[in-house]
């Protein structure tokens, strides 16, 4: 096999493999009644994990429409999850999903620059979701 063409296989394989594995992709949301913009970051190899810090951005005035995690939780009786946020930029006031007898109730979880907040969930098959109100830039899981 010649050199040049042995390079070029190299260079085929090494330009394919970038293209692939582990590449991130912002995926944005975008609300029709504002201009608002939700990026949750992805690994393509890898599944979503449920410790992943996902972005968000908040604007002033009103309430966002729900952003969902890419982590979902097969409940059960008694459980409860607990989601929590902190600023990068700017003070977000947050509302998040739980499922208290199995229907969909939204809990205010306050205003501030960090915070957490644990809700019931029970037995219920579904995303961590929140809403965002407030010029912010933050992560949440």
């Amino acid at each position: 096999m010649s050199g040049k063409l042995y390079v070029g296989m190299i260079a085929g394989v090494m330009a394919l493999g970038a293209v692939g594995v582990g590449t991130a992709e912002a995926v944005p949301v975008r609300d029709s009644a504002a201009a608002h913009v939700v990026s949750t970051l992805r690994a393509d190899a890898v599944p979503d994990d449920c410790t992943d810090w996902n972005r968000a951005v908040g604007i002033p005035g009103r309430w966002s429409s729900e952003i969902k995690s890419g982590c979902g939780f097969a409940g059960y009786p008694g459980l409860k999850v607990t989601y929590s946020w902190s600023a990068e930029r700017g003070t977000p006031c947050i509302k998040v999903k739980g499922f208290p007898g199995g229907a969909r109730k939204w809990y205010n979880a306050g205003c501030g620059k960090i915070g957490s907040i644990t809700v019931p969930w029970g037995n219920t098959l579904a995303h961590k979701g929140i809403k965002v109100k407030g010029g912010s830039l933050f992560v949440w899981r």
